[in-house]
């Protein structure tokens, strides 16, 4: 749908705009975003060619000479569209739709294939309509197989056989109305004890279970397919609703999927989430009701169109304005993959083959691209650490994956990267140091290069100060890498580098 016309009025908007939409700003990304009218740039992503995964990772396999697919060789796939692809806010907002339908190879073992296809319908409906997506997710290869509802058929009692109730489960609670009913603003109802109200209940579980029988498997990009004698065709209740007798099997799924699509919980509960993956861990209740306006109508009266919550989300007023403002609530930690991948990107990595190769990021990050331990994610989205977050009733999600073991991981990570300028081998790391080094006996310009490469012109003055301090009085200009690298370490592993929308 049109968008309206306006451009940003500080360098500053167009950089946080960036670190939300993207996996990070890279050096020529800023001065044609300034310029551009915002409308313009969110049709230059929409229009942009997808990057689909499980094709180059058939070519990773071809031209590596491998036999078959590898964990390495998926994520090598996923690193190199995260920091190379045109098509930055579409692989933006498959990633965060990842960690809300979650698949995972814990569960779907080393069908590397299947997931890759999964993803790739992600990165397909990332601009389309929820509910295309739903049906998508629902009959997809993969999704049938991690939250087993493939060959989920009809009870037979005599054999003490009944319906999965797996996915019917989390379909409800994890991907579409979530656990409390909410009112019309998006505020949970209470009973005449204050207590919250369940949004369904175990026999909305179980009849919904019988109205997803019947699916038998896909395999790999291929949807599954249904098998009508293993169907429940006998009629349902579920949330209220009646399900008519004689339906077969994609009758009920529609007629399922339709009654969640349009509850009253799903806008507020999808938006809730998408703006926890792209702009702040705590949006205000005015900001939350906003965006699932966009989601009930984009302004033409279609429900569930992403590209009108998309916009409500990076554009809303208070979100452009926040960074000026220095709003306290507005912001989160990154998580562990964000921030590696600002980190790249800030430094024009590439690889130095023609394919990608990367190891899983788990020891590392504690989270890896559909990689996660349960289909609850990396981590709970209400998850808030003990002490000032937790006694402002504020949430930070990200933290639950900050152990004191973790940070010294991540770290070491960071560093390793750091080092890459160094790498020869195909398939590894790579990003020109020169230019850094080029500036490095001029204190003031190697940190503007930083702020202007890492910062995207956002660099604090607390930062500066203490960049100023090791360079003037703990490192020789002619240490001349030792100097790069040591500052960009201190710039990389600041707190304002792990949190986006840092207030000094």
């Amino acid at each position: 749908m049109p968008q309206p016309s306006f451009k940003f009025t500080h360098q500053t908007q167009a950089a946080a705009l960036l670190y939300r939409a993207t996996f990070g700003p890279q050096i020529d990304d800023l001065n044609p975003l300034v310029k551009l009218d915002v409308s313009q740039w969110f049709e230059e992503q929409y229009n942009a060619s997808p990057s689909y995964h499980l094709p180059q990772l058939r070519h990773a396999v071809l031209v590596s000479g491998k036999t078959e697919p590898t964990t390495n060789l998926r994520l090598g796939v996923w690193w190199q569209y995260a920091l190379t692809a045109n098509d930055q806010l579409r692989q933006r907002m498959a990633y965060a739709l990842s960690q809300i339908l979650v698949v995972s190879s814990v569960g779907v073992g080393n069908r590397h294939e299947e997931l890759a296809a999964y993803y790739d319908l992600l990165v397909e409906h990332s601009f389309g309509n929820f509910r295309d997506l739903l049906k998508a997710v629902t009959t997809n290869a993969a999704m049938g197989r991690y939250l087993t509802l493939r060959r989920s058929t009809k009870a037979n009692p005599k054999n003490n056989t009944f319906p999965d109730e797996n996915y019917a489960r989390e379909l409800m609670q994890l991907f579409t109305i979530g656990l409390w009913q909410l009112d019309e603003n998006g505020q949970p109802l209470t009973d005449h004890n204050g207590d919250p109200i369940a949004s369904y209940t175990q026999n909305d579980v179980q009849e919904l279970a019988r109205a997803l029988t019947g699916w038998q498997s896909g395999h790999n990009e291929h949807p599954m397919t249904p098998r009508e004698r293993n169907h429940d065709t006998e009629q349902k209740f579920i949330l209220g609703q009646h399900f008519a007798a004689g339906q077969n099997t994609e009758q009920d799924l529609d007629q399922a999927l339709d009654l969640l699509f349009n509850h009253q919980n799903t806008p507020f509960f999808i938006a809730n989430l998408l703006i926890k993956r792209f702009v702040t861990s705590n949006p205000t209740q005015a900001y939350l009701y906003r965006v699932a306006q966009a989601f009930i109508d984009n302004g033409n009266g279609v429900r569930g169109d992403f590209k009108a919550v998309l916009w409500a989300i990076l554009t809303d007023s208070a979100v452009i304005n926040g960074q000026a403002s220095r709003q306290s609530q507005l912001g989160l930690l990154k998580e562990p993959i964000l921030m590696a991948a600002n980190q790249a990107r800030a430094l024009g990595v590439t690889s130095l083959g023609d394919y990608w190769e990367v190891k899983s990021n788990i020891r590392y990050f504690g989270q890896s691209p559909l990689q996660a331990e349960t289909v609850f994610n990396f981590y709970l989205p209400d998850f808030a650490p003990q002490g000032e977050i937790a006694a402002n009733g504020l949430t930070a999600p990200e933290f639950s994956l900050l152990s004191s073991y973790q940070m010294l991981n991540i770290h070491n990570r960071l560093c390793a990267v750091l080092n890459c300028h160094q790498s020869t081998k195909p398939q590894q790391w790579f990003y020109a140091i020169q230019p850094f080094i080029a500036v490095q006996h001029d204190s003031n310009a190697l940190i503007e290069m930083i702020n202007t490469r890492v910062f995207a012109g956002l660099l604090s003055d607390s930062l500066r100060a203490q960049l100023f301090d090791l360079l003037d009085n703990h490192i020789a200009i002619n240490q001349q890498v030792r100097r790069v690298e040591s500052a960009l370490y201190t710039a990389f592993t600041s707190p304002e580098f792990f949190c986006q929308e840092f207030v000094a």
